[in-house]
């Protein structure tokens, strides 16, 4: 191998060591995480498919094997943004049409989601009836189809019922992606030049003009998806926790006895609005819900692995108490293969809907 590869190969091995654990590939960082939670399995005297039982009135937990849109329907819906189900058994026209009935309500812009998806893959923001033709041919599986909040504040609020005492775990704020101006490059070489930026960043980039050149100074949020993977730095905000914050909270979670353990992702007008319970529900995670605000760059990997560890104690034991809970559930191996298919099916759909902002 010639010299200038050997060295090149050197230093990405080095980079991956020593890049903060929030861009290690995200297989690699669960790696002890689910050792952990094995250990704490046995401990509990839980199967790893009993872990399922902690949210027992969902599909699976929500594990990513089921609908996201079947979640949403097991809480009172007076919380959620208006959404309804695109089914894959629909042709191109007929899903078209059921866009345009959405539209027609709720007006552009709207959110299609994989029914499916995962850390921010498969979304698209639709503001146009071009826009409809263009993506909807790309769409495989059911969808989402997700009225449009202008809310600009994101945060994502861990929960978890333990002896029938619910409690907040965590709290994170989204920070999205922003550039600022210096006169001369456009948004994309911008966008090119972030320390966040990779190829997903397309998800976002297709939906302004990438050409448009900021003047010195001026600042400009390129992205709607709250996704750290596709290049959102998350915040530990626990110190927003509020009591306001909390009653509201509860009352999503209140009508669903069989959802003890996950994250809630919610929008909000601003920090202040968040804290006094004032916000809508994007979407619902379950048992593989991540405590998103180990996240923060101010933890290190300890700190970070403290958080994730501590919930996963928390899954453990939740899962044991609702042991004797009726769930039906796959083998092993037929959710092995479910999950799998579905991650296949959702790469190649994010893929498609990533599109070129060059073109």
């Amino acid at each position: 191998m010639p010299e200038f590869l050997q060295a090149e190969k050197s230093h990405q091995r080095i980079f991956i060591l020593i890049k903060k654990y929030e861009f290690w590939n995200p297989r690699l960082f669960e790696v002890p995480f689910y050792v952990y939670l094995g250990v704490h399995c046995l401990i509990n005297r839980v199967g790893i498919k009993g872990l399922a039982k902690a949210n027992y009135g969902l599909d699976h937990g929500e594990i990513g094997l089921g609908s996201k849109f079947d979640s949403q329907l097991a809480f009172d819906q007076q919380f959620f943004l208006p959404s309804i189900l695109i089914e894959d058994s629909l042709t191109i026209e007929q899903k078209k049409e059921a866009i345009s009935a959405f539209v027609k309500e709720h007006d552009y812009p709207v959110i299609l989601k994989s029914n499916v998806g995962s850390v921010g893959k498969g979304i698209v923001k639709i503001t146009s009836d071009d826009d409809v033709d263009r993506h909807t041919p790309r769409l495989l599986g059911g969808f989402i189809l997700q009225k449009f909040t202008s809310k600009p504040y994101e945060c994502g609020v861990f929960y978890i019922r333990q002896g029938g005492k619910p409690k907040i775990t965590g709290i994170n704020t989204k920070h999205f992606p922003t550039v600022v101006g210096n006169g001369q490059d456009s948004l994309l070489t911008l966008a090119k030049n972030h320390h966040r930026y990779t190829k997903h960043w397309n998800s976002f980039l297709q939906d302004i003009d990438v050409s448009e050149i900021l003047e010195q100074g001026v600042e400009k949020r390129l992205s709607f998806i709250g996704s750290h993977t596709l290049g959102c730095k998350f915040t530990d905000d626990r110190h927003l926790h509020t009591v306001e914050l909390e009653k509201a909270i509860f009352n999503v979670f209140e009508s669903q006895p069989g959802f003890n353990f996950g994250r809630v992702d919610v929008k909000a007008a601003d920090e202040a609005a968040f804290m006094r319970g004032e916000f809508v529900v994007i979407e619902v995670n379950g048992v593989a819900s991540l405590p998103t605000h180990m996240f923060d760059p101010k933890f290190t990997i300890w700190q970070a692995y403290g958080i994730f560890f501590e919930h996963a104690r928390y899954l453990a034991q939740i899962a044991r108490e609702q042991r004797k809970q009726p769930m039906k559930l796959l083998s092993y191996w037929a959710v092995v293969k479910k999950v799998k298919e579905n991650q296949t099916m959702l790469n190649v759909v994010h893929q498609a809907l990533m599109g070129n902002p060059e073109s």
